[in-house]
């Protein structure tokens, strides 16, 4: 089953929502999602490598991944954990740390219907401005890929 990623950018508010079904249940997903073990072999696109993958999953606890380019740079990501909800629900903050206070909020929604799980995040953006160059910065074509990856990571690890 390939569930296509679907990402809608709002037209009267600074969001974007990204929605992707996953042929696994809930609770595995949540553990891809949140365990540094199984993250880095799906987060981001294919080219990059982990360097740094920080989970500290409670509320106020800190996330930072870092990606290699091939050409050595690095470029870091990070935020805040507001709330969790095992294995329903995440909001955390999220930023680059290449352009610092540009964070947006997420929502992200973890819902099992029939041993598939619908995964859902909503980012709240600061501005349109920041949520309209986050888009053209190539977000689109890298999410679509990370969660390629997550979809294949899931079913390696579901056998």
């Amino acid at each position: 089953m390939h569930n296509p990623t679907r990402i809608a950018v709002a037209p009267d508010e600074p969001t974007v929502v990204i929605t992707r079904t996953f042929d696994a249940p809930r609770a595995l997903v949540w553990r891809a999602w949140t365990e540094p073990e199984h993250v880095r072999h799906w987060y981001g696109p294919s080219y990059l490598t982990f360097s740094v993958c920080e989970i500290d999953l409670q509320p106020g606890g800190r996330w930072r991944y870092v990606l290699r380019a091939p050409d050595g740079s690095e470029h870091g990501f990070g935020g805040e954990y507001r709330e969790i909800v095992p294995p329903e629900r995440l909001i955390y903050t999220e930023g680059y740390e290449g352009l610092p206070g540009h964070e947006y909020l997420v929502t992200l929604t973890f819902a099992e219907q029939d041993g598939t799980t619908t995964l859902t995040s909503h980012g709240a953006y600061q501005s349109f401005e920041d949520r309209d160059g986050h888009v053209a910065s190539g977000m689109e074509g890298g999410m679509r890929e990370t969660l390629d990856r997550l979809e294949a990571h899931l079913k390696a690890i579901e056998g």
